[in-house]
Protein backbone atom coordinates (compact mmCIF):
# COMPACT_ATOMS: atom_id res chain seq x y z
CA UNK A 1 0.00 0.00 0.00
CA UNK A 2 1.68 3.12 -0.97
CA UNK A 3 1.48 6.52 1.05
CA UNK A 4 -1.23 7.76 -1.10
CA UNK A 5 -3.18 5.11 0.00
CA UNK A 6 -2.11 5.00 3.55
CA UNK A 7 -2.78 8.49 4.08
CA UNK A 8 -6.48 8.45 2.59
CA UNK A 9 -7.05 5.40 5.06
CA UNK A 10 -5.48 7.16 8.23
CA UNK A 11 -8.47 10.26 7.19
CA UNK A 12 -10.79 7.80 6.49
CA UNK A 13 -11.05 6.14 9.83
CA UNK A 14 -10.31 9.36 11.55
CA UNK A 15 -13.61 10.40 10.36
CA UNK A 16 -15.71 7.56 11.44
CA UNK A 17 -14.51 8.03 14.62
CA UNK A 18 -15.00 11.81 14.83
CA UNK A 19 -18.39 11.11 13.37
CA UNK A 20 -19.71 8.31 15.50
CA UNK A 21 -18.17 10.20 18.90
CA UNK A 22 -20.04 13.08 18.42
CA UNK A 23 -22.81 11.19 17.18
CA UNK A 24 -22.84 9.34 20.51
CA UNK A 25 -22.32 12.64 22.46
CA UNK A 26 -25.73 14.02 20.91
CA UNK A 27 -27.52 11.42 22.21
CA UNK A 28 -25.91 10.98 25.56
CA UNK A 29 -27.26 14.95 26.01
CA UNK A 30 -30.36 14.61 25.34
CA UNK A 31 -30.70 11.23 27.40
CA UNK A 32 -28.67 12.35 30.31
CA UNK A 33 -26.48 9.72 29.69
CA UNK A 34 -23.12 8.68 28.88
CA UNK A 35 -22.06 6.45 26.31
CA UNK A 36 -21.04 2.96 28.49
CA UNK A 37 -24.22 3.24 30.26
CA UNK A 38 -26.37 3.72 27.36
CA UNK A 39 -24.57 0.78 25.86
CA UNK A 40 -24.78 -1.21 29.17
CA UNK A 41 -28.73 -0.64 28.43
CA UNK A 42 -28.55 -1.63 25.22
CA UNK A 43 -26.60 -5.36 25.87
CA UNK A 44 -28.74 -6.13 28.89
CA UNK A 45 -31.80 -4.92 26.24
CA UNK A 46 -30.54 -7.83 24.56
CA UNK A 47 -29.47 -10.15 27.51
CA UNK A 48 -31.55 -10.59 30.02
CA UNK A 49 -30.56 -11.41 33.05
CA UNK A 50 -26.82 -11.00 32.03
CA UNK A 51 -24.02 -10.42 35.25
CA UNK A 52 -21.57 -7.86 35.81
CA UNK A 53 -18.86 -9.67 34.70
CA UNK A 54 -20.46 -10.81 31.18
CA UNK A 55 -20.97 -6.73 30.85
CA UNK A 56 -17.45 -6.06 31.84
CA UNK A 57 -16.09 -9.00 29.46
CA UNK A 58 -18.17 -7.34 26.55
CA UNK A 59 -17.04 -3.72 27.24
CA UNK A 60 -13.75 -4.53 28.25
CA UNK A 61 -13.77 -2.58 31.28
CA UNK A 62 -12.34 -3.51 34.59
CA UNK A 63 -15.11 -5.12 37.29
CA UNK A 64 -15.07 -1.95 39.75
CA UNK A 65 -15.71 0.75 36.31
CA UNK A 66 -18.86 -1.25 35.76
CA UNK A 67 -19.92 -2.00 38.82
CA UNK A 68 -19.96 2.14 39.68
CA UNK A 69 -21.84 2.06 36.49
CA UNK A 70 -24.74 -0.45 37.04
CA UNK A 71 -24.81 1.46 40.85
CA UNK A 72 -25.68 4.36 39.23
CA UNK A 73 -28.31 2.63 36.65
CA UNK A 74 -29.77 0.79 39.17
CA UNK A 75 -30.72 4.31 41.52
CA UNK A 76 -32.16 5.76 38.66
CA UNK A 77 -34.44 3.23 37.99
CA UNK A 78 -32.99 1.75 34.57
CA UNK A 79 -31.91 -0.94 35.78
CA UNK A 80 -32.82 -4.04 38.63
CA UNK A 81 -30.58 -6.65 40.04
CA UNK A 82 -31.53 -9.73 41.70
CA UNK A 83 -29.28 -11.77 43.77
CA UNK A 84 -28.42 -15.18 42.06
CA UNK A 85 -29.77 -18.00 44.30
CA UNK A 86 -27.24 -20.66 43.23
CA UNK A 87 -24.31 -18.53 44.01
CA UNK A 88 -24.68 -15.61 46.63
CA UNK A 89 -21.91 -13.46 45.33
CA UNK A 90 -23.39 -12.84 42.02
CA UNK A 91 -26.40 -10.81 40.54
CA UNK A 92 -28.01 -11.33 37.82
CA UNK A 93 -28.94 -7.53 35.94
CA UNK A 94 -32.41 -7.04 34.74
CA UNK A 95 -33.54 -4.13 32.23
CA UNK A 96 -36.23 -2.34 34.06
CA UNK A 97 -39.44 -0.67 32.36
CA UNK A 98 -37.43 3.09 32.76
CA UNK A 99 -34.49 1.55 30.84
CA UNK A 100 -36.13 -0.11 28.04
CA UNK A 101 -38.06 3.08 27.55
CA UNK A 102 -34.88 5.26 27.15
CA UNK A 103 -33.47 2.71 25.04
CA UNK A 104 -36.38 2.28 22.44
CA UNK A 105 -36.47 6.85 22.44
CA UNK A 106 -33.40 6.55 21.75
CA UNK A 107 -33.39 3.94 18.58
CA UNK A 108 -36.59 5.50 17.47
CA UNK A 109 -34.70 9.04 17.31
CA UNK A 110 -31.99 7.16 15.69
CA UNK A 111 -34.05 5.81 13.28
CA UNK A 112 -35.50 8.85 12.76
CA UNK A 113 -32.51 10.46 12.28
CA UNK A 114 -30.77 8.35 9.89
CA UNK A 115 -34.46 8.10 7.27
CA UNK A 116 -34.47 12.02 7.18
CA UNK A 117 -30.70 12.26 6.57
CA UNK A 118 -30.87 8.94 3.46
CA UNK A 119 -33.59 11.09 1.92
CA UNK A 120 -32.06 12.17 -1.52
CA UNK A 121 -29.62 8.92 -1.32
CA UNK A 122 -30.28 6.51 -4.24
CA UNK A 123 -31.15 3.40 -3.51
CA UNK A 124 -28.27 1.97 -4.82
CA UNK A 125 -26.19 4.57 -2.24
CA UNK A 126 -28.28 3.27 0.64
CA UNK A 127 -27.80 -0.29 -0.32
CA UNK A 128 -23.98 0.00 -0.33
CA UNK A 129 -24.12 2.54 2.65
CA UNK A 130 -25.91 -0.86 4.68
CA UNK A 131 -23.01 -2.81 3.01
CA UNK A 132 -20.27 -0.99 4.37
CA UNK A 133 -21.90 -0.82 7.50
CA UNK A 134 -22.78 -4.77 8.05
CA UNK A 135 -19.01 -5.40 7.40
CA UNK A 136 -17.52 -2.67 9.34
CA UNK A 137 -16.03 -5.35 11.90
CA UNK A 138 -14.50 -7.14 9.67
CA UNK A 139 -12.95 -3.89 8.37
CA UNK A 140 -11.53 -2.68 11.50
CA UNK A 141 -10.78 -6.21 12.99
CA UNK A 142 -13.18 -6.93 15.77
CA UNK A 143 -15.32 -9.77 14.35
CA UNK A 144 -14.47 -11.37 17.64
CA UNK A 145 -15.44 -9.34 19.71
CA UNK A 146 -19.58 -8.78 18.49
CA UNK A 147 -19.91 -12.18 16.43
CA UNK A 148 -22.50 -12.96 19.07
CA UNK A 149 -24.63 -10.25 18.23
Amino acid sequence: MDQYQRSQIDHLLFQVLRTIFHYERSIARSYGLDFQEIYTLQFLRRHTDARLTEIAVEMDLPKFTISRLLKRLVKEGFVSKKQDPADHRNYFLRLEAKGEQVVLAIETASYTRILNNIQGFSPTAINELVKVAEQLHMVLGVTEKIKNQ
